[in-house]
Formats: C-alpha cells, structure tokens, sequence
C-alpha cells in the first residue's frame, strides 16, 4: 500500500477548521500503528468492529470533542 506524501509548511494566513488535520493523523494511525488488527483481535465484534469505534472516537478526539455524542452529525 502507498500512503500520501505530505508536505507541511508554515503560511502567514491563519485559516484553520476543526478537520485539517484528520488526514494526517489518520495516515500515522494506518502507518505507524497496528491498531485495527490488535484491537480486533481482543475484542472481537459481529456488525461494527471495535477498531472501527475506536478510531471513530480519535476522530472526535482530534476535532476537540470529548464525548461519543458528538459522532451523530457524521451519520
């Protein structure tokens, strides 16, 4: 699999969203962690997987969202 070069770099513009980073901690969490297969594998689950849940509250997490509520908008 390939993953996404990015390039970061500082800008005099200050425009920032509660998602710009999503891609970049998503692409470290499949690239750098094993955490699908190791969180599957403990608890595994028949209809959502586990790890699903998981990276779902990292999501909400990286966003400023503290609590798993938050996750309704995105259904």
């Amino acid at each position: 699999m390939t993953f996404p070069r990015f390039q970061l770099e500082q800008s005099k513009q200050e425009f920032y969203t509660s998602q710009s980073g999503m891609a970049l901690v998503g692409m470290a969490l499949n690239r750098y962690t094993s955490l699908a297969s190791r969180i599957d594998k403990a608890a595994p689950k028949r209809g959502i997987a586990t790890s699903d849940v998981v990276r779902s509250y990292l999501g909400l997490l990286c966003q400023g969202k503290s609590d798993f509520a938050a996750i309704r908008p995105f259904f």
